[in-house]
């Protein structure tokens, strides 16, 4: 009874932060939840120019910008983006993986982990970082543009194009990869592969939890937060999760499944392949691809 008043409440507070995160206009770009003199400096108009004075160059006029005053909705609208985005989202997709890991996987549920949470969400996550997709963009725009009558709407084409390749791509290769490993480490020491499947869990988890955090940490940063521990925090977390899922699958392999130990051995290699792809997708998003605009 407790966790059905527990699971109603939480669904009716994301339904109340979605809706007022639609019905409250867009907060200020400048305007912060917790502090305010966001935004002071000073400018040059280019529209204004002084008065020149005879024998110089015309000077440009420096005007000083307030600092910005977050209004009420303003805080209200970031409230209700931070609780959800920065918080819930993240802490919901996290307790709904680790519900699934008490109960065997079924066959939708094996899949779902292996093309969805470990081929499609890491495509998701790096799209706006990654260079491949911007030459992806741009190889698909010289094709589009060069085979068809360029219009408004052509650009916008181009750009949904390219994302569902990106995704659909992402989707097969990484997803792909995942899943022939599990079932080709499952049929040597004949085993069901939905049970190796279990062992994908930790790094599901951590794929899409460190994933929707970057938004957390984008807000933080925009807060003025000091976030020199996160990268810290981030190598443990994916240290911790990868050694976890590789001895979860060695484990099985050794104690459920079947075989001589030379099945075993190479079952044992194949499954380094899921834990080396999210290494290797967690390294390139929180320590290679980072700048400005990402944490």
């Amino acid at each position: 009874m407790s966790h059905y008043v527990a699971s109603r409440s939480l669904a009716v507070l994301c339904g109340l932060l979605i809706v007022l995160a639609a019905v409250l206009p867009a907060p200020h770009p400048e305007a912060r939840l917790l502090s305010d003199g966001w935004g002071a400096t000073d400018f040059i108009d280019p529209n204004f120019c002084m008065t020149p004075i005879e024998g110089q160059p015309p000077r440009m006029a420096l005007f000083t910008k307030a600092p910005t005053v977050a209004q009420w909705h303003d805080r209200l609208a970031l409230l209700a983006k931070y609780l959800f985005w920065g918080l819930l989202l993240p802490v919901l997709a996290l307790a709904a993986l680790l519900r699934r890991s008490r109960r065997p996987l079924a066959t939708p549920s094996a899949l779902l982990i292996s093309f969805g949470l470990l081929g499609l969400a890491p495509a998701w996550f790096q799209w706006t970082l990654n260079p491949a997709f911007v030459s992806l963009r741009q190889a698909l725009g010289t094709w589009l543009v060069e085979h068809w009558t360029v219009t408004e709407n052509l650009f916008v084409w181009i750009d949904g194009a390219a994302l569902l390749i990106w995704l659909g791509g992402g989707s097969l290769l990484s997803g792909g990869a995942t899943f022939i490993a599990v079932r080709l480490a499952a049929r040597l020491v004949r085993l069901d592969w939905r049970v190796l499947a279990q062992a994908l869990l930790p790094l599901a988890a951590v794929t899409l939890f460190l994933g929707l955090t970057m938004d957390t940490a984008l807000y933080l940063r925009g807060e003025g937060a000091n976030l020199d521990w996160l990268p810290g925090l981030r190598a443990a977390l994916l240290t911790l999760v990868v050694g976890s899922a590789l001895w979860l699958g060695w484990r099985t392999i050794e104690n459920v499944g079947a075989g001589r130990t030379a099945s075993k051995a190479v079952a044992s290699l194949l499954w380094l392949v899921p834990p080396a792809l999210v290494a290797i997708h967690g390294w390139l998003m929180f320590f290679h691809w980072t700048n400005r605009y990402h944490v």
